[in-house]
């Protein structure tokens, strides 16, 4: 995705959709955009483009509406066969994951799908409702481009699985990422804020402690959030709660449980793995090492 195409889809994905009245309260505006109940996604206006950006938007062929489903099974079988793919393995999302920190956002999330879509016991489950051992809903409705525009301007997650097998499908479909010497730089200045947290440094803290020190390009909150996540997955940070994807699954109606034990002893939105660490035990090296060793 090319910087025109990405403002441009800013413009459709990120309209202004409330305004404030005299007394600083929040008034809903209509935008155009209109949400479906059904599939529970929401079909965005154009009508704030310019024309020359629309038709640069209908000669990119980019999918700002489609709607695609998914039933359970068919992402599982999907999951599973996306691990088939040479593009897809733990070198090319990791490699990716660094380029994450500055070169190419798009980076975060895939390391992420790939560790779920290996750890993820092949099932099947016929309910609509979610599924305990996965999370992941008997049918699925997916707003296929802004998940992707999502993912490209760096968001990642480790929630709602049904969506990220469109990321792995797209994420194949792209060169081999290469980390910059910049990408690089930022990653180990990250891991070293990490390595010498205070020892009663909880996430929340670690996010604001590295915000101030301006070393991530862009910050915002949710988006840094993410790449603390995945670390957090990979047993980079741990945890003494629940293990992380890299070492195997923990089914979903457990992982809430333990969630919900743990969230009791913070007053956070974070969530597990990343949830349950702290600066008491930052750093797991051995794992920091076998993963990223080139980079250190």
């Amino acid at each position: 995705m090319n910087d025109k195409l990405f403002k441009i889809l800013k413009k459709v994905y990120f309209k202004k959709k409330y305004i404030k009245d005299e007394k600083g309260y929040l008034h809903e505006i209509d935008c155009g955009d209109k949400f479906d109940c059904s599939t529970k996604t929401t079909c965005y206006s154009t009508n704030n483009l310019k024309a020359d950006e629309y038709t640069y938007l209908l000669e990119n062929s980019y999918p700002v509406n489609e709607v695609v489903h998914f039933t359970h099974n068919q992402c599982i079988e999907k999951y599973k066969s996306l691990l088939q793919n040479s593009n897809i393995n733990l070198k090319s999302c990791l490699s990716a994951f660094i380029c994450g920190f500055n070169s190419f956002p798009r980076g975060r999330q895939p390391i992420l799908s790939y560790l779920f879509a290996r750890a993820v016991p092949s099932h099947a489950y016929d309910s609509d409702s979610y599924c305990p051992l996965c999370s992941i809903k008997g049918n699925n409705w997916i707003q296929k481009g802004e998940e992707i525009f999502a993912w490209y301007y760096g968001y990642a997650w480790n929630e709602l699985w049904g969506k990220y097998v469109i990321d792995l499908e797209e994420f194949s479909k792209l060169p081999p990422c290469i980390p910059t010497d910049n990408d690089i730089q930022i990653f180990r200045s990250v891991i070293e804020h990490i390595r010498n947290a205070p020892a009663d440094e909880t996430p929340g803290k670690l996010e604001q402690r590295i915000r101030k020190a301006k070393i991530i390009p862009d910050y915002e909150k949710f988006r840094f959030r993410g790449q603390l996540t995945v670390l957090a997955e990979l047993g980079i940070m741990p945890n003494s709660y629940v293990k992380p994807l890299y070492d195997g699954f923990t089914p979903f109606a457990e992982r809430c449980e333990i969630n919900g034990k743990a969230a009791k002893n913070f007053r956070s939105d974070i969530i597990l793995p990343l949830l349950g660490w702290n600066g008491s035990n930052p750093i797991n090296e051995e794992r920091l090492n076998e993963l990223f060793g080139v980079f250190m």
